[in-house]
């Protein structure tokens, strides 16, 4: 096991002993700084991996739902505890695409939509036009200033109007990449005060 494996089994097997309230809150929140370190080291590897050409994308056609579904089903649960709606439309949309690699993609974009918004609705939807198919990311957040929008996707980059929130800057970076590997490309449009919409377009 990795380190930080261990060190989140260890946090959980401390938890479940009988200690003063302060003790268990800090292992409380040493479990969960672990699993935000994790999640970064993991995203890391993988930019790591998909730059360097150790990954390759297997883009294939596929009905783009069960994408979606997929999506929805990861973080309703995420969605739910801070109150908010996290709603799909249904599609018959399909597209060429690496399943496992765009759902990564999206998860990434529908995490930071969950962390950006203190309440409302996250809608995910996808149209089929001739050439390409759009799937539209919905947030009630707090948007995204006009002059920061074209450097979002650049890597560690983060709005100085998020700082207090955790994050690195890595995910729409590799959400960004992984995208682009497929043939496709991400917009952003959002108005500061009342959500934002990411559109990806992928190729049929």
């Amino acid at each position: 096991k990795t380190p930080i494996a261990n060190l989140l089994l260890y946090s959980e097997l401390l938890m479940e002993e009988t200690m003063p309230a302060s003790a268990k809150a800090n292992v409380e929140a040493l479990y969960k700084q672990s699993e935000k370190l994790r999640f970064l080291i993991d995203s890391l590897v993988k930019l790591s991996r998909l730059e360097n050409g150790i990954i390759s994308l297997s883009p294939q056609q596929a009905a783009l739902q069960p994408l979606l579904e997929s999506v929805v089903e990861q973080y309703t649960a995420k969605a739910s505890e801070k109150g908010l709606s996290l709603q799909m439309q249904d599609t018959d949309a399909f597209a060429v695409f690496d399943f496992k690699w765009t759902a990564e993609a999206l998860a990434n974009i529908v995490d930071n939509a969950i962390k950006y918004t203190e309440h409302g609705t996250i809608r995910i939807s996808a149209v089929s036009y001739e050439m390409f198919a759009r799937i539209d990311i919905s947030d009630t957040g707090s948007g995204i200033p006009e002059n920061e929008q074209a450097k979002i996707f650049a890597r560690f980059y983060r709005s100085n109007s998020v700082q207090k929130q955790e994050g690195v800057g890595i995910g729409l970076y590799l959400a960004r990449q992984i995208v682009s590997g497929e043939g496709g490309y991400i917009k952003v449009a959002s108005v500061p005060g009342k959500g934002s919409t990411f559109s990806i377009f992928l190729p049929k």
